[in-house]
């Protein structure tokens, strides 16, 4: 029996034994898995981190049963101390051991385990697949690197949850700072993945959603403190793929977020400050606005510079070459020149990376540019010693045809590289290939040109959808070089087609100054189009032309009009709120707030929307008027005329052909002739001398040389005309027509645009209120307080004739029993009076002062020195206590033209401006002349008389009030101020006293 029991015993303890042993490999698998589970290893490295924190975990454990330990003896020694039972040499021996553990624990833990555990955690993230991924792409191996990403986030987005058996694990993964690990782990490979999809245009959906769902990760509650750190790259890459597919309603708003997170960040990481600005920077370029992209790319190398940055690193070569790009467009070959010679000995260094295919296109560009202008610099070519020694020996290449070569040379290696790296049929093999054909067409290699066109066309059709812009580009570039004209012609249908759809969908939410440099951009790629339709003139070709020139001709401004005619017209709510914008707007000429700036164009986009999306609210078509629309208005002994410039484009030259485009009432389609080049005109427009000198060799002693070469060749269709509508382009702008043509019968009428011919149909004048300025109080000049001037060559005297004339108009108007006359003079003419005519208070607007021109928008001390680049800021008319300078910003005596494009004059018919150079300014492409005749016409006002050069007092003075005569006893403006100028002429001949006034309708 004893035995019995002891036997039961013995099993007993045995199955206790296998029982708790069980136990401990089971807490220890648990353990284990612990850590697995929290080193989540991944490759190599990884491994090596799981195991050096297996180590450091167990450590830790004996490290705490051993202080535990401790801690009971010292407590057991300190009491037998207490009640008498031990000695201090006992005591001193424990805290020698106790001392000694410690030291030995922390030398083993921070002098090896510690630092082993570090660099296992450093190397597992550089060599785990999401770090690899980003590395192969630098080495521009795709292939490598999509496989290392799809792998990566497959691996995470598999991931189980632990067993209910590991609950260590599956208490661990239940807490706050596991779920928060994942998540960031799961924005990693997320994040990376959709990087990589991008690459590839066939992927750009898929790449979209994953950016999205990267987006959502950080909006966990979990992710708080980091959350604008981690959505600053989605929000970058979201922007980035719809600008590419030119969506850039959808990039505004994440292009709105990017600043508000850059705002936050700019202090913080210099990176991110710097990647907001080139999306910026990028979209600028995309809308057309250069001068702001320059600016953002050359403020990113000032920021770089002056940090503690690397000065060899790849971001810096990418930010020199950024700036290079922009230095480039305004031909600032000089410094191109010193940026490359700094990017070249870091671009050598990296030719297998993808940087030096970027490097590669910045070179050609230089060399291909500073080649056809004489401007490059020799340093900047490569040649080896043996090149070097041969022209020594022989004659001098010249440095021009070097450069080119150069190009040819960059753009030959990077075809390759883009080949071999993404392969052949690679959306950037297909970049490169463009690139390489376009210079191919610009040194007049045309066959050369379109089969590589062609070649890169093969590529991207399947699926062009995916990059419309560079297809259609593309597609242009190839149409531009082809001899197949029945291809030409369908193809030319198509890219029309999308480049019109384009323009309108992105008018639909770009603000107002947006629209113009879009438009300009826009009219680049027609620049192209009108030059092939010259180039195989058929008959159809002069329809193509003209429908295109009515098309985008003013087609901001009209746009722009549009918008405000419905405000002003049916929607009082929407227009108080686009008021307050265009007041907030104004603010920013005194206003040095980027952030400002950024959020008005934000409201106004917005607005924008909100009015395209009003049921009652016709966005306006360019195509909805064509060349037929304009023939059948006109009568018989009608004529109209479109005078357009395109570019000569001969071996890069930048010179511009002159073509008038015809139609009278008879015209089965326009008829299209060849007139002149701009450097011909110009040469004709170079005369010396004071204002009165210069006109008259223009337009009386020399006028035949300008009239042979302007309007000899059409002078055959307008014999017999009664009236010739005429829109001109380019430096014809500045032309004298009625001066030009003094002795002939020609009734002649300025329009912006023909079309406008159709909306002037039904419009009626109203004379019966007027606004009268003149006879202005400019003030003394005060000395001592020139710093603050506007406009420091501001001495402005009075104009004495001005007194007689507003007099004299004053009493013609009072003849005529009109409604109401009001008169502003002296110390009452005031920028503050002029800004309060309010559109219903008058039917025309007179005023006799001074105005001005400053071509370079140079002097205007007051301004925000940023908006110096804003065209309409460079004209502006003179009103009372100018030369005083106040402290008033808005009534400090001159107003510019931006001031009264933002001023609502709809219910003014006409505008009388006489003063100087009233009718000049900047001339920006189909947009014409940025100036006062701009802004009265974003004002509102129907009709405006202008002038072109500095006119005389006393004539000018004779001449308004002459013109007013005419006009109130029943004649059209037109003919009033025709009148007008032949009584002038009669009393003095030479045409610098009557011809600069033009009447713009």
């Amino acid at each position: 029996m004893v035995l019995k029991l002891e036997n039961i015993k013995k099993k007993l303890n045995s199955f206790i034994f296998f029982l708790i042993l069980i136990l401990v490999l089971y807490l220890l698998a648990n353990f284990i898995y612990l850590i697995w589970y929290i080193a989540n290893p991944e490759g190599f490295w990884g491994f090596s981190y799981f195991r050096e924190l297996l180590m450091v975990a167990v450590f830790a454990i004996i490290l705490i049963f051993f202080v535990s330990l401790l801690i009971t003896i010292v407590v057991s020694t300190f009491y037998k101390i207490i009640i008498g039972k031990s000695n201090f040499k006992e005591l001193f021996k424990l805290l020698g051991i106790v001392l000694a553990v410690v030291l030995l624990s922390g030398f083993n833990y921070f002098y090896a385990g510690g630092f082993s555990l570090y660099l296992s955690k450093k190397l597992s993230d550089k060599y785990s697949y999401l770090q690899k991924t980003e590395e192969f792409l630098k080495e521009g191996n795709l292939v490598k690197a999509f496989d290392y990403a799809k792998t990566s986030y497959e691996k995470e987005v598999n991931r189980n949850e632990p067993s209910n058996y590991l609950f260590m694990a599956k208490l661990y993964s239940q807490t706050d700072f596991d779920k928060k690990q994942r998540l960031l782990n799961k924005y990693a490979v997320l994040i990376n993945y959709a990087y990589c999809l991008n690459i590839d245009p066939k992927f750009n959906n898929i790449s979209e959603s994953k950016f999205n769902e990267a987006l959502e990760l950080t909006k966990s509650n979990l992710l708080d403190s980091e959350r604008k750190n981690l959505a600053i790259f989605p929000t970058l890459s979201l922007a980035e793929i719809n600008l590419s597919r030119g969506n850039y309603l959808k990039a505004e708003k994440y292009y709105n977020e990017l600043y508000s997170l850059n705002k936050s960040l700019e202090n913080e990481d210099i990176f991110y400050f710097i990647n907001c600005n080139l999306l910026i920077a990028d979209y600028a370029l995309r809308i057309g606005d250069i001068n702001q992209a320059m600016k953002l790319q050359s403020e990113n190398l000032k920021y770089y510079e002056n940090s503690k940055l690397s000065k060899t690193s790849t971001n810096y070569l990418n930010l020199l070459l950024l700036t290079a790009t922009s230095e480039l467009y305004f031909q600032n070959y000089e410094k191109v020149a010193e940026l490359l010679l700094k990017a070249i000995p870091l671009a050598e260094d990296r030719k297998e990376k993808a940087i030096y295919s970027d490097f590669l296109i910045v070179k050609a560009n230089y060399c291909l540019t500073s080649g056809f202008n004489s401007r490059g610099n020799e340093l900047i070519l490569e040649k080896k010693w043996w090149s070097k020694l041969k022209e020594s020996f022989s004659e001098k290449a010249d440095v021009n045809t070097d450069l080119l070569k150069e190009a040819e040379k960059c753009l030959v290696e990077l075809v390759q590289k883009s080949k071999e790296n993404a392969g052949e049929n690679s959306f950037e093999y297909a970049k490169n290939l463009n690139r390489l054909g376009n210079y191919y067409s610009s040194i007049g290699k045309n066959d050369l040109a379109y089969k590589v066109l062609n070649q890169a066309l093969s590529i991207l059709k399947p699926n062009k959808e995916k990059n419309k812009e560079l297809y259609y580009n593309l597609l242009l570039s190839s149409v531009f070089v082809s001899f197949d004209k029945q291809n030409t012609k369908s193809a030319l249908n198509e890219i029309e087609l999308y480049y019109y759809n384009n323009l309108l969908d992105n008018f639909l939410f770009l603000s107002e100054d947006e629209k113009v440099f879009f438009s300009l951009n826009m009219e680049k790629k027609f620049e192209i189009i009108n030059s092939i339709y010259l180039s195989n003139i058929e008959e159809k070709s002069g329809e193509k032309l003209y429908d295109n020139v009515l098309a985008l001709k003013n087609v901001a401004l009209y746009s722009n009009q549009n918008i405000r005619n419905y405000l002003n017209n049916i929607n009082p709510i929407l227009r108080k709120k686009y008021q307050k914008l265009l007041f907030e707007k104004e603010q920013l000429l005194y206003n040095n707030s980027k952030e400002t700036e950024l959020l008005l164009n934000k409201k106004q986009r917005d607005l924008i929307v909100e009015i395209n999306s009003q049921e009652q609210f016709k966005i306006l078509n360019p195509k909805s008027i064509s060349w037929k629309n304009i023939r059948d208005y006109l009568r018989d002994d009608e004529v109209a005329i479109e005078i357009i410039n395109v570019p000569e484009n001969i071996k890069g030259k930048n010179d511009r052909r002159y073509y008038a485009l015809i139609i009278n009432k008879l015209c089965k389609s326009p008829k299209i002739v060849s007139l002149f080049k701009e450097s011909e005109l110009l040469k004709v427009l170079d005369k010396n001398g004071q204002t009165k000198e210069r006109i008259e060799k223009l337009y009386q002693n020399e006028s035949v040389e300008l009239y042979q070469l302007v309007w000899k060749k059409i002078e055959d269709e307008t014999l017999n005309k009664k009236n010739v509508f005429l829109s001109v382009s380019g430096t014809l702008h500045t032309i004298s027509f009625p001066a030009l043509l003094n002795s002939k019968k020609v009734n002649l009428t300025y329009l912006g645009s023909t079309k406008d011919l159709l909306k002037n149909e039904n419009q009626i004048s109203n004379k019966n209120k007027i606004s009268i300025f003149g006879d202005i109080e400019y003030g003394k000049l005060n000395e001592t307080n020139t710093s603050k001037l506007r406009y420091t060559n501001s001495n402005f005297q009075m104009l004495p004739y001005s007194k007689k004339e507003v007099n004299q108009i004053k009493e013609k108007f009072e003849k005529k029993n009109l409604k109401e006359i009001l008169m502003f003079t002296k110390n009452t003419a005031t920028e503050s009076n002029f800004r309060n005519i309010n559109s219903t208070k008058t039917d025309i607007i007179h005023v006799a002062t001074h105005g001005f021109y400053n071509k370079y928008g140079r002097n205007l001390g007051n301004l925000n020195d940023n908006t110096i680049e804003n065209d309409l800021l460079k004209t502006g008319l003179v009103f009372a206590n100018a030369n005083k300078h106040l402290i008033d910003k808005k009534n400090d005596g001159i107003i510019s033209s931006f001031e009264i494009a933002q001023m609502d004059l709809s219910g003014v018919d006409l505008v009388v401006l006489s003063a100087c150079e009233t009718g000049l300014g900047n001339i920006k492409g189909n947009e014409g002349v940025f100036g006062l005749q701009r802004a009265f016409k974003l004002a509102g006002v129907k009709s405006m008389i202008v002038s072109l050069w500095q006119v005389p007092d006393k004539s000018t003075s004779e001449l308004m009030v002459h013109f007013y005569e005419f006009y109130l006893d029943g004649f059209s403006k037109k003919e009033a101020l025709k009148k007008a100028q032949n009584i002038i002429k009669e009393k003095y001949k030479s045409p610098f006293y009557w011809a600069g006034f033009v009447l713009l309708e």
